[in-house]
């Protein structure tokens, strides 16, 4: 059986060679693999970790390692890395664990040889944990504060260029931190206030979210029982902030254009108090059969999937209400999808914005003369947000943006820009980086 370390290892191979998101490789290796939640949380700290400080991680191995360490093996690199993220980074494991645990899984999986390989470069970072170099010699002031919080150099300099250098910093140390995972009450099934009590009674710790239903709670596992009951399921806040702002009504037809893996979808029916119609797309079967599971967990039965490409879709009826989270970079969400730091890049922007304007135009001409659509995505990226929905506007003078601040209740009011949208950077009011708009047509 594996263990912890050697998941670990797994996942991020996955990750890198396969191009898995980092989530679902774990949640993979889990299914057929019993550990212990301590186990499971511990995996999920390496894997993460790792992916978060891997420019770092890198730079201090090429310090010990001799050779070419691009042409290294990539288990071999992914233990090393582990090793050294435990070695640089968590206090709480001792250095000796770190490197024999690291030694013993290099033989279990490359051989004696590699074993003593990883034995040798770990070891020499260990003693030299004081002295290790955090620079890069020739490097530019941007190469070195990149490295310093383990971002792609054009990232950075792309948000000094948006936002500004000390809040580009914010930026960075916020996408470094452990995010926060969050927990939906489903209403379907309890008042939040009763299922709060029973949490309470059972001597959960969690926190209040300005979401009067979620809960985000100190151990994620704490919850895992309430997730096979489906009186809870997992949902970023600021996603969640979206549905709040399209306010559905029991009754209505409701489009989710881009609907995978389901939060969105569930939490508008739970909304709805199930009832009305919900229309959920996604190009992929096995998205699709995600979203079923979900809402058949939850105790939804208002929601259609459908296979359809979002961008062709067309309903003769229209829709009362449509949610278009689009496909996104998912810059504001780099604590989560760490990966997504390293596979990023300038063209993939500008492919996005041009889908993302794509689907904004289907969206309009699916909405009945009084519907509305609220557009959002997780990404910081100006091309994607504020400027998209100003583009769609000066071609489409008969819609408008309504201001968030008439939708919502009074304490959600801190999160709306001044000209009427959500817009959050990551770390701010706890929430990840998002946007979020509502737009109507004119009278």
């Amino acid at each position: 059986m594996m263990k912890a370390r050697e998941i670990a290892v797994q996942a991020l191979r996955e990750v890198e060679v396969n191009h898995a998101k980092s989530d679902t490789a774990l949640n993979h290796f889990f299914s057929i693999t019993a550990l212990e939640p301590v186990d499971r949380a511990f995996t999920m700290q390496i894997v993460y970790g790792t992916l978060r400080e891997k420019m770092k991680i890198d730079h201090v191995i090429k310090q010990f390692y001799r050779h070419d360490y691009d042409k290294m093996d990539i288990d071999v690199k992914n233990i090393l890395r582990i090793g050294a993220y435990q070695l640089l980074f968590l206090s709480k494991v001792p250095r000796w664990a770190a490197v024999n645990e690291s030694v013993e899984l290099a033989k279990k999986l490359k051989g004696q040889f590699l074993g003593n390989l990883v034995n040798g470069v770990l070891r020499n970072i260990s003693n030299n944990l004081e002295s290790v170099d955090f620079s890069i010699q020739g490097g530019t002031f941007a190469d070195q504060i990149a490295l310093k919080y383990s971002h792609p150099r054009w990232l950075l300099e792309r948000w000094i260029s948006t936002y500004g250098f000390l809040e580009a910093q914010n930026i960075m140390e916020a996408n470094n931190l452990i995010p926060r995972i969050a927990f939906r009450i489903n209403r379907l099934k309890n008042a939040p206030e009763k299922f709060q009590q029973k949490l309470l009674a059972e001597n959960v710790t969690f926190r209040k979210s300005i979401l009067p239903d979620f809960v985000i709670p100190d151990r994620f596992f704490d919850l895992e029982p309430f997730l096979s009951t489906g009186e809870v399921s997992v949902q970023s806040e600021a996603q969640a902030l979206a549905c709040r702002l399209l306010n559905p009504q029991p009754g209505q037809k409701v489009l989710d254009m881009c609907a995978a893996p389901g939060g969105k979808s569930t939490y508008l029916a739970e909304m709805m108090a199930n009832a009305g119609q919900i229309t959920s797309l996604d190009l992929y079967d096995n998205k699709l059969e995600d979203i079923d599971r979900l809402a058949s967990a939850l105790g939804i039965d208002i929601i259609s999937t459908i296979k359809h490409d979002a961008t062709r879709f067309s309903h003769e009826e229209g829709f009362d209400a449509i949610l278009l989270d689009a496909p996104c970079t998912g810059t504001g969400v780099l604590s989560r999808r760490a990966e997504l730091r390293w596979r990023l890049s300038e063209a993939d922007l500008a492919a996005l914005s041009n889908l993302q304007y794509q689907l904004l135009e289907n969206a309009a001409k699916m909405a009945k003369p009084d519907a509305a659509i609220v557009y959002s995505t997780c990404s910081i990226e100006p091309e994607e947000n504020q400027v998209l929905i100003e583009k769609f506007l000066n071609a489409h003078p008969e819609w408008q943006l309504q201001s968030a601040i008439e939708i919502l209740p009074d304490e959600f009011h801190e999160v709306v820009h001044d000209k009427g949208y959500i817009s959050l950077l990551p770390g701010k009011n706890g929430f990840d980086g998002a946007f979020s708009a509502r737009l109507v047509r004119k009278a």
